[in-house]
């Protein structure tokens, strides 16, 4: 008995360890040549594919994600096209693409020597940035879902994340009763210069298109639940400034498994 509690319990601090783990992210936005489409984009994108899967098999990312707007549904401030993201706990790590990984992979598929120029005439990299996760629902989002990313320019860093800790239960609340199936919080670690349109990121997942108009009512049912205040009450404290300067709805063209 006391060897199979102890057994739970090593269980139950890795779980909780890899759930606290620090998520660090590399976004790429992509720009689609004149005349190509987003399908010749995943076309492309599904060639890199064996590449970032033998990186998470060796322990440099956790994982890869190509994020497209659906139906092109996005603000009309958004520039790109799609995301590419790599993510994982090792922030040295993320952005290599080491040699070795190639060279195996060029001798058992050659087609992959004419990649480079394949992928320059179908997209180019606009910029990329380097991200944080803060704070998010568990499970997070679900990658089989819709995706919302809200991409905001927040001037006190240190009020609006005390404010969207204290909104996470808030958010739990709408996994709880089928509105969201998760949420995350993440920040821009780099670049924060004063051009930058947005210094964090919300992504919530939702099952259907229709769940976004009960989007406003879940938040209404949700906050008394879970901060035991009115939703009036809850605006008049949600002082924290922030702009909402980008969002869009995508789904996952392409991921590792």
């Amino acid at each position: 008995m006391k060897k199979l509690i102890t057994s739970l319990a090593l269980v139950l601090l890795v779980s909780a360890a890899t759930f606290a783990q620090t998520r660090y992210t590399m976004v790429a936005y992509h720009k689609l040549q004149p005349g190509k489409t987003m399908d010749d984009a995943i076309a492309i994108e599904k060639q890199y594919l064996p590449i970032h899967e033998a990186r998470k098999a060796a322990g440099i990312i956790g994982g890869w994600a190509m994020y497209v707007p659906y139906n092109n549904i996005k603000s009309e401030g958004i520039d790109f096209d799609y995301m590419t993201v790599n993510w994982g706990p090792d922030l040295d790590k993320i952005h290599l693409y080491p040699m070795e990984l190639f060279g195996s992979m060029l001798k058992t598929d050659p087609g992959l020597k004419k990649l480079a120029a394949a992928t320059a005439s179908t997209q180019t990299i606009l910029r990329h940035s380097i991200g944080k996760k803060i704070t998010g629902t568990n499970p997070g989002t679900n990658k089989d879902h819709f995706i919302i990313f809200d991409m905001m320019k927040v001037t006190d860093a240190a009020a609006y994340e005390a404010f969207e800790q204290k909104v996470l239960k808030v958010h739990e609340e709408r996994v709880a009763a089928g509105n969201i199936s998760g949420w995350s919080l993440y920040k821009n670690l780099y670049p924060t210069s004063d051009e930058v349109k947005f210094n964090y990121t919300t992504a919530q997942s939702v099952e259907k298109l229709s769940k976004l108009d009960e989007m406003m009512d879940s938040y209404m049912k949700a906050i008394p639940k879970a901060l035991g205040i009115s939703p009036e009450e809850f605006m008049k404290q949600a002082t924290v400034k922030r702009a909402l300067n980008a969002t869009m709805i995508t789904t996952i063209a392409l991921s590792t498994k």
